[in-house]
């Protein structure tokens, strides 16, 4: 019966179809030459870079996400409530900063292991200062 149907069901057009566009019937770049002119090159070249730069500055940003953000403050402060540094937290101070989790007090640990004050690893400066001794000596005595 559909088939039946189907058949006496016709689309109607109304008089006529939809006209062609000239826009449509018209050659693209028509009057223009299609050769290349040089400058497609490097367009592309930059096009390709700048993809890449912004895609890795994408990728690498980091997270500032409201969730990240109270994950990672909630985190040092359970931390620092199981370490015995905090007593009672405060409404409205942040405690994941560099300064109350002890980052700048590690930093300055490894610096004094990393670089010994005392040594002196200028070895070359201290020679020529030495040659300039001598010769200003040598200058005082033919004086």
């Amino acid at each position: 019966r559909s088939a039946r149907l189907s058949s006496k069901i016709t689309r109607r057009n109304f008089g006529a179809g939809q006209p062609e566009s000239q826009s449509q019937q018209a050659r693209l770049f028509e009057g223009h030459s299609t050769a290349p002119e040089g400058w497609e090159g490097p367009i592309y070249a930059t096009y390709a870079a700048a993809t890449v730069v912004i895609t890795l500055a994408l990728g690498f940003s980091p997270d500032t996400s409201i969730n990240t953000w109270a994950s990672n403050e909630a985190r040092v402060r359970l931390q620092m409530k199981a370490d015995g540094t905090l007593e009672k937290e405060e409404f409205g101070v942040h405690y994941n900063t560099p300064e109350k989790i002890g980052f700048f007090a590690e930093w300055d640990k490894f610096q004094m292991k990393a670089a010994n004050p005392e040594e002196d690893d200028d070895d070359d400066d201290d020679d020529e200062e030495e040659e300039e001794e001598e010769e200003e000596d040598e200058e005082q005595e033919e004086d």
